[in-house]
């Protein structure tokens, strides 16, 4: 008896296959391009920075339900921060913390390697409600205290 069947072709390979192939640059790659794209199509996302992080994501989804809103802090001829803070029981503290890692992140996006000292920011510059003039001094003071609302 002679075997006259030919050898099978190897059968392609599955996504599930090939996904186990790639590296995980790879991976971080295809996953950073998807949720880009996924942010630039939606209208509620598109303000949103290219490089966003999940705590970006959750604020604006935090803002969109009402749950938050966005504080824009103005400063001497430098662009305006807007920074999002829950809408409720948020103090000056909290505020500040918030100013804080915006303007930390905003660095790291332009690469600056510039050291900030934030208890001299804080001691030197008032936060201050420029729709009632009211300075925010007290750091345990509820920011509706002092007349803070959205936008």
């Amino acid at each position: 008896m002679t075997d006259t069947s030919k050898e099978q072709p190897k059968a392609t390979t599955t996504i599930d296959e090939d996904i186990e192939n790639l590296s995980h640059e790879d991976l971080l790659e295809i996953t950073s391009s998807s949720i880009k794209r996924l942010i630039a199509s939606d209208p509620l996302f598109s303000d949103l920075p290219v490089d966003v992080t999940p705590e970006e994501v959750l604020a604006q989804i935090a803002v969109i339900q009402g749950q938050s809103i966005t504080v824009t802090v103005l400063r001497y001829s430098e662009s305006p921060l807007s920074v999002v803070i829950p809408q409720q029981k948020t103090t000056v503290l909290d505020l500040k913390k918030s100013i804080k890692r915006h303007f930390t992140l905003k660095q790291q996006r332009q690469r600056s390697k510039t050291k900030i000292s934030w208890k001299y920011v804080w001691k030197t510059y008032w936060l201050q409600n420029i729709a009632n003039g009211k300075i925010l001094k007290n750091d345990g003071e509820l920011v509706s205290n002092y007349g803070i609302v959205n936008r």
